[in-house]
Parts: C-alpha cells; sequence; structure tokens
C-alpha cells in the first residue's frame, strides 16, 4: 500500500470519503481507505509510555491504524469542521500519532494532503480544519503537497426537526422559511472545480512517488 486516506467523518459514505477516494483514485497507486468510526480508538493519555520506543502503550485498535500509516509513502487526511474547529476524530487522530515522533519522526518525508468538507467551502471553519490537519503534518515533518477543501450538508437537513426547530440552520443557509428537501443537499460530485483539484493533486501525489522511489 503506497497511499492512504483517513477519514475522521463517522457518516457513511459521506463528502469527506469520497473526497479523499477521488484523491486515492487520482494517484493509480496501490491505496486504501479508513474510516476512523470503525475503529475504537481512545484519546491519548499524555503519559509519555511511548517516548523510548514509539509505541503506544493503550490497549485498543490504534496499532491497527499505526501500521497502515507506516507503511505508506503518502497520507490524506480528510476532516470536517464542528463548532469553528476540527472534529473530534481527527484530532484524535493527530494526538495518538504522536507516539511516532519522538526522536525518530517516522513520519518525515512522507507526502501529505490535507482535506476538510463543511457547510460552505471559503469560511473560516473549513479552511480551520483544513490548514489544522496541514499544520499537523508539517510539525511531523510530512511534505504537505496540497490542501483541500468542499461543501458538505448540515445536519439540520437529516435530523427530522431541520423544519420545525428554532435554531435549525436551514433558513440561516437557504432562505427564510426554508425546510429540508432533496434539492438543498449538495453532493462532492457536483462540485466540479473541487473534483478537478481533487484529480490534480492525485496526479501530484503519484508525480511525488515517482521522484520517492528514484
Amino acid at each position: 500500500m503506497q497511499v492512504l486516506g483517513i477519514s475522521g467523518s463517522p457518516v457513511k459514505n459521506s463528502n469527506t470519503d469520497r473526497l479523499i477516494k477521488t484523491v486515492l483514485e487520482a494517484t493509480g497507486l496501490d491505496y486504501e481507505f479508513i474510516k476512523l468510526s470503525e475503529y475504537d480508538i481512545h484519546p491519548c493519555r499524555a503519559c509519555l509510555g511511548c517516548a523510548g520506543d514509539n509505541i503506544c502503550k493503550q490497549q485498543d485498535d490504534w496499532y491497527i491504524i499505526e501500521n497502515k500509516i507506516k507503511e505508506c509513502a503518502a497520507l490524506i487526511i480528510g476532516g470536517y469542521p464542528t463548532y469553528g474547529t476540527l472534529d473530534s476524530r481527527t484530532k484524535m487522530l493527530t494526538e495518538r500519532m504522536y507516539s511516532m515522533h519522538h526522536q525518530k519522526m517516522l513520519n518525515k518525508g512522507k507526502i501529505g494532503v490535507a482535506v476538510a468538507v463543511g457547510i460552505g467551502r471559503g469560511i473560516p471553519s473549513v479552511d480551520h480544519a483544513m490548514d489544522q490537519i496541514a499544520a499537523f503534518m508539517e510539525m511531523e515533518g510530512i511534505n504537505v503537497i496540497g490542501k483541500l477543501s468542499g461543501t458538505g450538508n448540515v445536519s439540520c437537513l437529516s435530523c427530522g426537526y431541520g423544519g420545525t426547530c428554532k435554531i435549525s440552520a436551514v433558513p440561516l443557509l437557504f432562505s427564510k422559511g426554508a425546510v429540508p428537501s432533496k434539492d438543498k443537499y449538495t453532493t462532492i460530485e457536483d462540485q466540479k472545480d473541487v473534483i478537478e483539484i481533487a484529480n490534480e493533486i492525485g496526479h501530484k501525489i503519484r508525480d511525488g512517488f515517482i521522484k520517492i522511489i528514484k
């Protein structure tokens, strides 16, 4: 496996998932995609038990993801903004990867791509989540060759109360009096400019990988 894509979105087949997969497929390389929600991973305890050997001492599924990260040459991490910052699962991933940092910086030299999907591209929270992922990668010595954001769907569209709730975001995003309906959902595939950039980044990963093996 040459490229690993990791999604922090717990939503099945989410826009975040599919945007990451678009980049993966565009690489033309051997890749794997995983969702953090499918693994039992706990937050970092800051116990420093990993300082001597770069191995986390917690008994959970982290070792599975850790081994996949160690194996790959390129890493794509995708998350989403919640309350103006990076979602908890993706943040937890970055914290757990600290076990790979001590003394050896095991991920130094890998190729990295930061992906974020939120309710609107260009708004501060989406950019902030994307930049958080990229900043983390840079601190780990990962060469960030691309950052990418896309538009997703507000949960008010699917919670069942978006048409009656007084604090529903549906009227705020669409218009006063708006209620949830199928036409208000957006898919990453409909965002042609985003897909184009995703393909370009995938090709860039491929080219970077060729340089590494040479």
